[in-house]
């Protein structure tokens, strides 16, 4: 009929703009918080600020995937509260509507997060996650060694210290005085108007011009000192090898997981598959609760509580499978008992509602 339609568009669209405001609240709290642990690293290596809004955004997908769930949970309690108050969900009953055509829009909504969540774990979150920790591992390796800050004596490696009297842009300075030991048996100091960093695929190059370059043997000795209008020294150390990082979990994808012979990467791999499914599984377990249980309380206390207790009892059971899984990986259909089975129990719970509500009318 073309009234349930209209309540469907009605609840759909609640839930739609409750979740997603419920969602970002979560989500600017935990961008915030994050951020600041981005913070220093951007400062300590004087990265820009580009460089910052990169390293705040680039794991936000896989935070999604772990706020979305407990967003669309509080979404139903609030919506539910708020139909509660205003008397909606007893003019919904008492216009013939069943508890699963209340649910139905509720149910779609999720399983469109379950798909949307499902790509981010599938495609995005691998590909993000892994920009995010190569940023971090260049700005800790690579920037740290080549931006250099003004005032400050900056060794670049072991026997190479610098020290700028003014940055005028990112890779251009003025006022440079460079101390260069590398070489046991002699030193080199070199005090030069003006520099810049150019990159080349041998490393980084300071290009210095108008200055002075000075060398002394081991007993103090000077060998050669010369004036110079443009001179070019490399500030990368041959000997040292370049660091080498392990990739993160997130930063693979599922299928990759699943076929390492790594039992860890194994159930991450089920984990991932996983969690989407919660934003169908909480959600479901208190709309359920809130509609088909019943509570003396018109603020439906008792049933917000219990879906708050199922909700945390299956993110522990996760987690706790995740363990036995690195263990024991023959576990890794617990997975999948622990996001599915509540929802068939539930729904089962809700037919046999509603099939005891039609029979006690009828009668």
């Amino acid at each position: 009929p073309y009234f349930i339609m209209i309540i469907f568009n009605y609840i759909f669209k609640q839930i739609t703009t409750t979740t997603l405001s419920v969602t970002s609240s979560i989500f600017i709290m935990i961008w915030l918080i994050q951020s600041l642990r981005q913070i220093d690293l951007v400062i300590e290596n004087g990265a820009s600020l580009r460089d910052f809004l990169i390293l705040s955004f680039l794991p936000s997908p896989l935070w999604l995937m772990m706020i979305f769930p407990i967003g669309s949970l509080l979404a139903v309690i609030i919506l539910f509260q708020r139909l509660e108050a205003d008397k909606e969900t007893l003019v919904m009953r008492f216009s013939g509507m069943g508890a699963f055509k209340i649910i139905k829009p509720i149910f779609i909504f999720c399983l469109l997060n379950v798909i949307f969540l499902s790509f981010l774990s599938f495609f995005v979150v691998p590909k993000a996650y892994n920009l995010f920790k190569s940023k971090q591992f260049e700005l800790r390796n690579n920037i740290s060694q080549i931006l250099l800050r003004e005032g400050v004596f900056l060794d670049l490696q072991s026997g190479l210290t610098i020290f700028v009297e003014k940055k005028n842009s990112r890779y251009n300075m003025s006022g440079i005085f460079i101390f260069d030991s590398r070489n046991p048996k002699q030193e080199i100091d070199i005090s030069a108007k003006e520099g810049s960093i150019l990159f080349s695929y041998d490393g980084p190059i300071l290009e210095l011009s108008e200055g002075h370059r000075r060398v002394v043997d081991e007993n103090g000795n000077i060998l050669s000192e010369l004036s110079f209008s443009n001179y070019s020294m490399s500030i990368t150390n041959k000997n040292e090898r370049i660091p080498s990082r392990w990739l993160d979990s997130n930063e693979k994808s599922i299928l990759d997981l699943l076929t390492e012979n790594d039992p860890t990467s194994f159930a991450d791999g089920h984990y991932r598959i996983c969690l989407p499914l919660l934003s169908l599984t909480l959600p479901l377990i208190a709309l359920i609760l809130i509609l088909c249980v019943r509570d003396h309380s018109k603020n439906h206390n008792f049933q917000i509580t219990v879906s708050l207790f199922f909700a945390l009892i299956i993110q522990i059971s996760l987690i706790s499978i995740r363990k036995a899984v690195i263990i024991e990986p023959s576990f890794w259909i617990g997975f999948y008992v622990i996001t599915i089975l509540p929802i068939v129990f539930f729904l089962v719970f809700a037919l046999f509602f509603e099939t005891k509500q039609r029979y006690l009318i009828k009668k």
